[in-house]
């Protein structure tokens, strides 16, 4: 498909963006092996995952599981970055992509063909990532950002010199945004 004049969003590299990931594992994984929603699959790139509020990127790692062990938590930190440079992502939150075929099923869909195609075509296009509506957080007012880089544990897409990021665990106020927004429960160590 091409994506001339498809609509976009600049992420913008004063932006804070938020990712929850296994602390034994760096925060920068670009998954490359189609279980992720925009993985450019078949491309040699991967997508790395983060969203526009720390309770955004909970929603992605926790899901539908609303009942939580304690040591699920404690084993992944909350990942926060400026990226230091602008990226332009293809936008498939705009009502303009619809006349690309784009609909609301392309982030909320169970089957995640048509949105590895449309990743792998928006590479393509030279777009560094995906702006999308998180999927499950069904109120439809959390973003999420796909971003494109060489797949597996890869260096950053940030130009290093603007780039400030910090990693430490989930804290309580977010455990605590998660129950009250959510109802997500975490249930302690016996």
């Amino acid at each position: 498909m091409s994506l001339r004049r498809f609509p976009q969003r600049t992420l913008r590299g004063a932006t804070e963006i938020y990712r929850i990931h296994r602390s034994s594992k760096s925060a920068w994984w670009f998954s490359a092996d189609g279980s992720g929603r925009f993985d450019p699959v078949g491309t040699g790139q991967g997508g790395c995952y983060f969203a526009d509020k720390p309770i955004g990127a909970w929603v992605e790692v926790f899901r539908k599981r609303m009942l939580l062990a304690e040591d699920e938590v404690l084993e992944r930190s909350l990942y926060r970055a400026k990226l230091g440079r602008d990226l332009r992502l293809a936008d498939v939150t705009s009502r303009r992509a619809l006349q690309f075929g784009i609909t609301a099923s392309i982030g909320a869909s169970e089957d995640y063909t048509e949105s590895h195609t449309f990743a792998a075509d928006a590479l393509a296009a030279g777009f560094a990532g995906i702006r999308y509506l998180v999927h499950h957080d069904p109120a439809q007012r959390l973003y999420g950002f796909a971003l494109f880089g060489q797949a597996g544990e890869s260096v950053p897409v940030a130009n290093p010199k603007g780039w400030k990021s910090s990693d430490g665990p989930i804290p309580d106020d977010l455990v605590s945004e998660a129950r009250l927004l959510f109802e997500y429960r975490v249930l302690p160590t016996p």
